[in-house]
């Protein structure tokens, strides 16, 4: 028959007060003393830096995935926005060209020189000094100078430049023309030349002379308008308004 007995005072502060499992052991004198045996204190744990609720996180489902367009539901795949000319801002200072603005300013040539009216004109001037302008004009919108040059063809390598000056030969510069492809009919070749003017220009326009220069194995040759030079003024007029001299370069044109 077990028995429970009171301790001793010795053993009083032995007595902890954490919930233990009581055994029986024996002391010295042979008397069984109900005794208390702590528990032992829980091993450490390491702390996961995934708690457990992540690691036990169902993995998404591996079903294919549909990729749809916005055609096949019978919508469009793009987006129009129409702007009207009200939405334009505008800049300050900008006047608009519409009703009341400025007109734009148009250039034209006025020459000092005539060139051949006829086919038959332009290849007696070629026989007799090898080279001549055949054309002239101001392309439309431009300040920019275009020519044609005929030579007569009297070898395979040739060289045609056109000296001009902007100060009345104060200073001069050779300006290279360029051969025009397919142009040769067996007898004469033509050549090309551009030169751009720069505004402004004054109240007289921007005055431009020059001549043609040609080079062969055979010798050099020029034109120059019988000595006079190839002279004619750049001016300038407002859009709309008729002047005298504006068609003037039509006349620079052969007829054919």
């Amino acid at each position: 028959m077990e028995f429970v007995r009171q301790p001793r005072p010795s053993e009083a502060c032995n007595l902890l007060g954490v919930p233990c499992h009581y055994s029986d052991i024996e002391d010295e004198e042979g008397e069984v003393v109900i005794g208390i045996r702590p528990k032992c204190s829980p091993l450490p744990r390491r702390k996961s830096s995934v708690s457990d609720e992540d690691s036990e996180t169902e993995s998404p489902p591996c079903g294919s995935r549909r990729v749809s367009f916005a055609d096949s539901k019978g919508l469009s795949l793009v987006q129009v926005k129409e702007f009207d000319t009200w939405d334009i801002p505008k800049l300050p200072g900008y006047e608009s060209t519409e009703g009341g603005g400025k007109d734009a300013e148009e250039y034209f040539l006025s020459p000092l020189f005539s060139l051949p009216m006829s086919s038959e004109e332009l290849f007696m001037k070629v026989q007799e000094q090898k080279v001549e302008l055949e054309t002239i004009e101001l392309l439309p919108g431009t300040t920019i100078l275009k020519g044609m040059i005929r030579v007569l063809n009297m070898s395979f390598s040739k060289t045609v430049y056109v000296r001009t000056t902007l100060d009345c030969w104060s200073s001069h510069f050779d300006l290279l023309a360029e051969y025009i492809p397919s142009s040769s009919d067996g007898v004469m070749d033509s050549f090309s030349f551009k030169l751009t003017l720069v505004p402004p220009f004054g109240e007289q326009g921007a005055r431009v002379d020059f001549c043609l220069r040609y080079e062969t194995p055979v010798g050099t040759f020029w034109a120059n308008n019988n000595n006079k030079n190839y002279v004619l003024f750049c001016l300038k007029t407002k859009k709309g308004l008729k002047t005298e001299n504006v068609n003037k370069k039509s006349c620079l044109k052969t007829v054919r």
